[in-house]
């Protein structure tokens, strides 16, 4: 049984979620609370370095990074496959896949949530600069991984923080959703007439950028077929087993707002 490290609201876990869910697969689910930093302790640097969710295990092997992670399950557990048997649609597939890996999602929510949550969101990206020397110096075995991630982390603060940079980000996102919307005016599904991976990682993407408030960006006919396709991913089984009531445990939101905002 695969055993999945994913978090709460976490827009990558949820990707893997979705192909889990689209294959009607059992797994042990293992929730980290990212606001309580679960995710920079040493047992979890040593699984996964980076630091980051989701991470899969599976028969021994642990995979990390959503994208690699969904194209493991559909190698592992076939059925129904969710790659394209056209070595050119597998090669579409591919780019839309890397279209959204390359795009700085992370910094685009971490930069637009507004009110509290966007409050305690880059609270905690603040707290993670103050700490991960503290764990370095705590754990020396691990100063390299350490290391890595301070830098990674010291820049989407600075990123975050920036709102000539984030209104940089925000503009890309128009261009990217005129991309779809050309595709979808021809086919029904992003690689053709059936559902893949390609359509997994996006259904993820376009729900939060929904959540976001970049929902006009669609509406009022402004790109039907992108919006036509939401509707469609969105009455998947999939979309309410994966996403849908996707939110952090209260216990888990407790604790992580009293170490964001009391330091306990």
């Amino acid at each position: 049984m695969p055993k999945l490290y994913s978090a709460s609201e976490s827009l990558c876990s949820q990707k893997v979620k979705l192909v889990l869910a689209e294959k009607n697969l059992e797994w042990k689910s293992h929730l980290l609370n990212l606001l309580t930093f679960e995710n920079l302790q040493p047992n979890y640097i040593q699984l996964n370095p980076k630091g980051v969710v989701p991470t899969l295990i599976h028969d021994g092997r642990v995979v990390t990074d959503s994208a690699m992670i969904v194209r493991y399950l559909d190698e592992q557990f076939p059925h129904p496959k969710l790659t394209p048997a056209e070595p050119t649609l597998q090669e579409m597939m591919k780019g839309w896949i890397e279209l959204q890996n390359q795009f700085p999602m992370r910094e685009l929510m971490y930069g637009n949530f507004r009110g509290i949550e966007g409050i305690v969101l880059r609270r905690s990206v603040q707290i993670k600069q103050r700490l991960l020397p503290q764990l370095m110096q705590a754990h020396p075995e691990l100063q390299a991984q350490y290391e890595a991630k301070l830098k990674d982390v010291r820049q989407w603060n600075s990123t975050i923080q920036d709102r000539k940079e984030i209104a940089n980000i925000n503009r890309t996102i128009e261009p990217m959703l005129t991309r779809l919307e050309a595709q979808l005016t021809q086919t029904e599904w992003l690689c053709g007439v059936t559902y893949s991976l390609a359509d997994v990682v996006w259904t993820a993407v376009l729900n939060r950028l929904e959540k976001l408030k970049f929902g006009y960006l669609w509406a009022d006919n402004t790109r039907p077929a992108l919006s036509a396709y939401l509707n469609r991913l969105k009455a998947r089984p999939s979309f309410k087993a994966a996403i849908q009531g996707d939110e952090m445990p209260l216990p888990m939101l407790l604790a992580g707002l009293r170490r964001t905002f009391l330091g306990i």
